[in-house]
């Protein structure tokens, strides 16, 4: 097999399974940021997230970087897609600073991850757009505890009133702030998350199946 010539540069090191990879070697799967992520350097006395040369997703994610620090729990780069995982207790000034500042006028769904039994269990996802540059981005936030809560982003977008809602409807995950937190699929009587991993496969009884016993 032809080695691929843009490996030459990939610096050794392992996958997210442990898999270790080196200059002729691919890892199987996302990783961390400045693992494969090899940017043209900025010019003298430029950040990097001005820096032209990179591309606007890439460049969104290192601003995130430069502007809130600590707050920046992971940069991914996998099948040209840029991630980033943000701690949860500033989602909504960090929404707005993509928003205000970089533009993703959308946020075109926001959806949710159960990573039982992991703690934090959940990851809640937002995936925005910038129109203007036809750029997709994703953010993701990491919640867990006995009644998972994050702030919601409808102040920010307002097309974001149903997807949180149908993430509450169905993982059991609270947007402080939202204008109208019920549910959207279940009942507004039933207890249950059904996209939840401990959710059994044959369901609760509801409806007139709860009654035939």
């Amino acid at each position: 097999m032809t080695p691929d010539p843009r490996d030459a540069d990939r610096p050794a090191g392992r996958d997210p399974q442990g898999k270790r990879y080196g200059p002729r070697a691919t890892p199987a799967g996302p990783t961390a940021f400045g693992s494969v992520d090899r940017p043209a350097a900025a010019p003298e006395g430029e950040s990097r997230s001005t820096n032209t040369d990179l591309e606007f997703a890439h460049r969104t994610a290192l601003a995130l970087r430069e502007d809130y620090g600590s707050e920046v729990i992971q940069i991914v780069h996998y099948r040209r897609e840029w991630t980033v995982t943000v701690k949860p207790e500033r989602i909504v000034e960090i929404m707005k600073f993509l928003r205000d500042t970089w533009n993703y006028k959308m946020c075109h769904d926001v959806t949710s991850v159960d990573l039982y039994p992991s703690e934090p269990r959940f990851l809640v996802v937002y995936h925005l757009l910038n129109l203007d540059r036809a750029t997709r981005f994703r953010v993701k936030a990491p919640v867990g505890g006995e009644q998972p809560e994050i702030d919601s982003v409808v102040p920010v977008w307002v097309g974001a009133d149903y997807t949180e809602r149908e993430v509450y409807d169905l993982m059991g995950i609270r947007f402080r702030g939202h204008p109208d937190l019920r549910r959207i699929l279940m009942p507004e009587d039933y207890e249950h998350h059904p996209m939840r991993k401990d959710f059994p496969l044959t369901g609760f009884p509801v409806g007139i199946d709860a009654l035939k016993d």
